[in-house]
């Protein structure tokens, strides 16, 4: 979700409020680290179950279905795994980066977005998430391979020079490796500057995490809006969510 552009920030919230689903929330927390409701090898039903809801991310939080290409925050296809972002956006990178990975031999989740009607800063962020389920370990291991492989081709930065008012600008863009529940993966950082005569006041704070365990991949993307001079905590802030989610999914 970007915060460059403020008339069209009001229509995606207003895309996101018009195509609210219900997908049903999760009873029974303990004061405890969740218990897991679902353990390998994963269905496309199982891993879809134990993916964030509105109720992880508090009191106006709705989800829908991302029937498109997830224009709001990467622009990439709906059953694709993600790799680097808004990088096929960019005029000025020297080297051949996929955004995103399509698998061959999994059966997607389809991508799904939790978000409130609203977004703006201070808001609650914006998650993008899907997962994609395999037959068997060794071909969720090959495909993770590939993932891994080609989200380091990610350069540190890049600039969008047109398009969109709401991509347009400069990103820096870091990644380290992550473990939580005995899911493996990485967590790339991503952060979104606008020119300062498009947008001087915000900023973009974009943590993609893409993690794998069995014969599944996960992936998460979670953005704010940052209001300049506002530290930026998508990071931790995606790192807790992910141990809730990834807990729940066993």
């Amino acid at each position: 979700m970007r915060g460059a552009d403020q008339e069209a920030s009001r229509s995606r919230s207003t895309a996101v409020a018009a195509g609210l689903l219900a997908l049903g929330v999760l009873a029974g927390c303990s004061s405890g680290a969740p218990e897991p409701l679902t353990k390998p090898p994963y269905t496309v039903d199982s891993v879809r179950f134990g993916l964030v809801k509105p109720s992880d991310l508090g009191d106006g939080a709705t989800e829908i279905k991302d029937n498109g290409h997830s224009s709001h925050v990467i622009y990439t296809p709906p059953n694709s795994i993600p790799t680097c972002p808004y990088i096929q956006r960019s005029e000025d990178v020297e080297v051949d980066v996929e955004p995103a990975i399509e698998p061959v031999g999994g059966n997607p989740t389809g991508r799904s977005i939790v978000a409130p009607e609203l977004v703006g800063p201070s808001s609650l962020p914006v998650v993008t998430q899907g997962a994609v389920v395999f037959q068997s370990a060794s071909l969720a291991d090959t495909t993770m391979d590939t993932v891994v492989a080609e989200s380091a081709k990610c350069p540190a930065t890049f600039s969008v020079l047109g398009g969109p008012p709401s991509v347009v600008g400069d990103y820096k863009v870091g990644s380290r490796p992550i473990e939580i529940a005995g899911w493996k993966g990485f967590a790339q950082h991503l952060v979104h500057t606008s020119p300062p005569e498009v947008n001087p006041d915000t900023y973009d704070d974009l943590v993609t995490v893409v993690v794998h365990k069995a014969n599944a991949i996960v992936y998460v993307g979670y953005a704010q809006i940052k209001s300049v001079g506002q530290r930026a905590d998508s990071d931790e802030k995606v790192k807790a969510l992910m141990k809730t989610t990834l807990a729940r999914l066993g």
